[in-house]
């Protein structure tokens, strides 16, 4: 105000002259606490004094940030149709950050820190995008590690029972044998006799009391994994 048709201007930083005799003074060197302002001396007519001091403008400069993003699943591997939850685990996302999850390449999910499927398949990628609202972030968007899913099918166990012989004579040792499918790593076996338990939980049961018409089978519990059901009942 009443600085003339040509003012002068000089600029201090933290006391010391800057380069510049213009209204406007930029700079990029700006450090925590800087104190800038400005001594004008006008050339109007009639002013005194002729110079004024202005305000001090002093600076908060913040420290840039590195967003990360780290997604974990809640369970991997999985069975067809499990349920699982991703989590976004988070660093420098400011007060609101935002969150873009991808399968695959495709937005899915919704602005949260968690997303959940249940129709994964084998190999899916899923991973998350942050945009972070933190002040001087740099960059504002990154993006997670991808989660590689591990899906293994249903399967269902299966047992079938065979024997040495099915017409003997009296008092002639038989041995039946099952053979399973989809067992696991540590099949049971119950064997039955006439409806009664028999056998020792072994893949094969030997009998020479046999009667005519005795009826023998064998009950399969399967540890397998992802298993439509644990147990199976043979012939």
């Amino acid at each position: 105000i009443n600085g003339g048709s040509s003012p002068a201007y000089q600029w201090y930083k933290d006391g010391v002259l800057q380069v510049g005799n213009t209204g406007s003074y930029i700079t990029t060197t700006l450090a925590n606490h800087d104190s800038v302002w400005c001594i004008m001396t006008s050339n109007a007519n009639c002013v005194l004094p002729p110079t004024a001091t202005s305000n001090k403008v002093v600076m908060t400069i913040n420290p840039v940030v590195v967003p990360t993003v780290v997604v974990t699943a809640s369970q991997n591997p999985i069975c067809a149709g499990d349920s699982v939850t991703f989590t976004a685990v988070i660093t420098n996302g400011g007060a609101n950050p935002a969150y873009q999850w991808k399968k695959n390449g495709v937005n899915v999910g919704s602005n949260l820190a968690t997303y959940g499927s249940t129709i994964l398949a084998a190999n899916d990628s899923v991973w998350c995008v942050l945009t972070s609202n933190a002040p001087c972030p740099s960059p504002a968007s990154v993006a997670s590690n991808k989660v590689h899913m591990t899906v293994n099918p249903i399967v269902t166990p299966s047992i079938s029972v065979s024997a040495t012989q099915t017409t003997i004579c009296a008092n002639t040792s038989v041995t039946f044998t099952a053979s399973v499918a989809n067992g696991g790593t540590s099949p049971a076996y119950q064997w039955y006799k006439n409806g009664n338990t028999v056998g020792a939980g072994l893949s094969t049961y030997t009998d020479n009391t046999l009667q005519g018409s005795d009826s023998v089978w064998c009950v399969l519990t399967s540890n397998a994994n992802c298993r439509s059901t644990s147990t199976a009942t043979s012939n």
